[in-house]
């Protein structure tokens, strides 16, 4: 009962702020589709019902719990020199409150509803790893998709991303931060999916 409601929370939240993001951006919505973040929630949506699918949910929640961390460590944080809190992007108060609930309160909704449900097996050992993939496929296409833009176009969606502004070199640092990031939460989830060692018998 408890995790039902636990997974009712978070698809609530979700969809809540996934609507006020898509409202303060209404000049624009389709342009958010390109967000790692309102991919991953909305895949998430999509498998938090399905029970069958411990790798997947694995990996989103890792997705999610590394967008809430880049959030608040990095884009809402006014010393980070990557704060997005003075730019264009930040829309006013919908749009603020539309990232708090995705940014700040899914990601620890979706670890509590993944404690409750840990895979019964341990994944294998590539697959922290193997959770790269995807992030790497999506800023692969972020680049792709702001080098064949307009110039004085904004593109790059964040702004540890904006190869105009920093260079590639700084972008591929920061994009290896944000990998060690994924890998070290992969590997913790993997080790929290290990099933308990059988109590032995005096």
């Amino acid at each position: 009962m408890a995790g039902r409601a636990l997974r009712a929370s978070t698809a609530v939240v979700l969809v809540v702020g996934l609507a006020l993001t898509f409202v303060a951006a209404r000049d624009d919505p389709l342009e958010l589709l390109c967000y790692f973040t309102i991919q991953v929630d909305l895949a998430y949506l999509v498998v938090l019902p399905i029970g069958s699918v411990d790798r997947l949910r694995t990996a989103l929640t890792v997705y999610l719990v590394v967008t809430g961390l880049v959030f608040v460590l990095v884009l809402a944080n006014p010393w980070s020199g990557y704060s997005m809190v003075a730019t264009a992007d930040a829309r006013g108060t919908v749009s603020d409150a539309g990232n708090l609930l995705l940014h700040v309160v899914a990601p620890p909704l979706a670890t509590a509803d993944w404690l409750t449900r840990r895979p019964g097996t341990a994944p294998p050992r590539t697959y922290a790893v193997s959770l790269l993939a995807y992030p790497l496929l999506w800023l692969t296409a972020i680049l792709l998709r702001a080098a064949g833009s307009d110039p004085t176009q904004e593109k790059y969606l964040y702004p540890f991303l904006d190869v105009n502004r920093l260079g590639y070199p700084t972008v591929v640092v920061n994009a290896l931060v944000f990998a060690t990031l994924v890998l070290l939460l992969g590997l913790t989830a993997a080790r929290l999916s290990r099933p308990a060692p059988a109590a032995r018998l005096p």
